[in-house]
């Protein structure tokens, strides 16, 4: 797990277990389909869903996939409740992703055949958050993970080609530099409107196909499906290509990402980290050739941090300091941070710091105990 193994304490600080009141006050939106071990990540502009009703003597379950619906008769049985009639319409599905439907339908809520199903059901609720979420869970292990606010869409600006600036490590450790790199290199990466995805790393190119979630909990999050490379062994550089690819050949991983941009000259910036710790860092704009003396290097300590995060600078003068929250938000803006930055009253959480130099910027992630 990545982001939300180090929340899990948090999480459970602010969970409560509900019966079946609960699940009966939401729509549950669903983020993915977990079917034979295989997460099935919600496709862009899909909407599908599932709410309860309680009938005064009975109880019944309303979903919809892509272009149809589902609807069904249900009991309840302490944390299970089982169909005991259901009926879906019948028309042609002719839009993209109606496989999605078919998932959801035909490979969880019941069988190909329309069997009755049972599900086990889980309820979470974390106030800190404004956060729930319901899992669903047949007799064969296969998941349905939903949680009460829609997906919505990415954040336009996400949406062109970005240049691979910096990759930081956590702990104090040197930034590596792709304008230090000689012989010199211009990784990239593309992203389209559909969120299919293409690059080139040191020599060899590669494409695949992003999925995009976002919730009040763990904020935004691209998942990399089918990834493909061009496969040539590069004259120079393979450790770092190796490195790169790598944030995109594990289907099951949460890119979690950052993204900014400055309207009043277009300039914009993009991170993302898969393990916690280790960032990748984007602009729009490719890499200048430069030397390594010359390019700043930014310290944060300590990580995760309880009251005061220092920051600390070689070759730049800091300009300005911010703080955003999971989902992007603006929490904190800092002139004076020579004493360190005083963070006691941001709630416990991940956050993201974007510190402004004379001569660059860079985005690193912190954990507010």
């Amino acid at each position: 797990m990545k982001k939300l193994t180090t929340l899990l304490l948090v999480f459970i600080a602010y969970t409560t277990y509900g019966q079946i009141p609960e699940i009966f006050e939401e729509t549950w939106h669903l983020r993915f389909l977990k079917l034979e071990g295989d997460s099935n990540y919600s496709p862009l502009g899909v909407i599908s869903n599932i709410n309860f009703e309680d009938n005064g003597s009975s109880y019944s379950a309303h979903a919809n996939g892509v272009q149809n619906g589902l609807i069904g008769e249900i009991t309840f049985s302490g944390d299970t409740f089982t169909f005991t009639d259901i009926s879906i319409s019948l028309l042609d599905c002719d839009v993209p992703n109606c496989y999605y439907e078919n998932l959801y339908f035909q490979d969880f809520l019941t069988t190909e055949t329309f069997d009755l199903k049972t599900f086990t059901y889980d309820y979470f609720a974390s106030s800190l958050y404004d956060y729930k979420s319901l899992r669903l869970t047949d007799s064969e292990g296969n998941v349905a993970f939903y949680v009460n606010t829609p997906i919505g869409m990415p954040d336009e600006a996400l949406l062109r080609t970005w240049h691979l600036h910096s990759m930081d490590a956590d702990l104090g450790e040197d930034s590596d530099y792709i304008a230090n790199y000689n012989p010199p290199i211009s990784p990239t990466l593309t992203i389209n409107q559909d969120l299919s995805f293409t690059g080139t790393g040191s020599c060899n190119d590669f494409s695949g196909q992003f999925f995009y979630t976002n919730d009040n909990f763990s904020g935004a999050r691209l998942i990399a499906n089918d990834f493909q490379e061009t496969g040539e062994i590069c004259e120079y550089h393979n450790g770092l290509e190796n490195y790169y690819f790598s944030q995109f050949m594990d289907e099951n991983g949460e890119l979690y990402f950052l993204v900014d941009e400055n309207s009043s000259s277009g300039e914009a910036s993009f991170s993302f980290d898969l393990t916690p710790g280790f960032t990748f860092n984007f602009r729009n704009f490719p890499v200048l050739a430069t030397n390594e003396e010359t390019v700043p290097k930014f310290y944060m300590y300590p990580n995760p941090v309880d009251d005061k995060l220092f920051i600390k600078t070689t070759n730049a003068i800091i300009d300005s300091v911010q703080i955003f929250d999971s989902l992007g938000k603006l929490v904190m803006k800092e002139v004076d941070f020579q004493n360190g930055l005083t963070v006691s009253s941001l709630e416990t959480g991940i956050y993201f710091i974007q510190i402004k130099s004379s001569k660059g910027h860079t985005v690193k992630k912190f954990i507010k105990k």
